[in-house]
């Protein structure tokens, strides 16, 4: 994580409802902060506000692309497919489950075998 955060850090992050819809529009495809703009109605000032607070969260992660003419931008995809929040000893519990690639999935795997074949659960 890039940051260390608590379940307040998580509640003010998704207050807002740019982010919440950044997060929506970023999660089927990587999009560039002007196409997040003009889809979410919001001026860029206001997204880029969001994007990075949403980054600093390890919630989207970000990508620098070249298009065909050599210019450099970032796009912006969700990191996460689930947040749980749950009441537990009386305190809020925040769940993050963070997407993994395939080359991800695989070494959990792999690791997950090659501790089972050591006797190792």
């Amino acid at each position: 994580m890039s940051k260390e955060w608590g379940p307040d850090d998580i509640f003010d992050v998704l207050a807002s409802g740019t982010a919440r819809e950044i997060l929506l529009l970023s999660s089927s495809a990587a999009m560039s902060a002007q196409q997040l703009a003009e889809e979410c109605g919001a001026s860029k000032p206001t997204v880029y506000r969001r994007i990075n607070k949403l980054h600093e969260y390890d919630l989207l992660e970000q990508k620098v692309v070249i298009d065909e003419r050599g210019n450099h931008y970032n796009t912006y995809r969700t990191n996460m497919d689930r947040i749980c929040f749950e009441i537990s000893d009386n305190e809020f519990v925040v769940t993050i489950r963070f997407d993994e690639d395939l080359i991800d999935r695989f070494v959990s795997a792999w690791t997950g075998l090659k501790g089972t074949e050591n006797g190792v659960d």
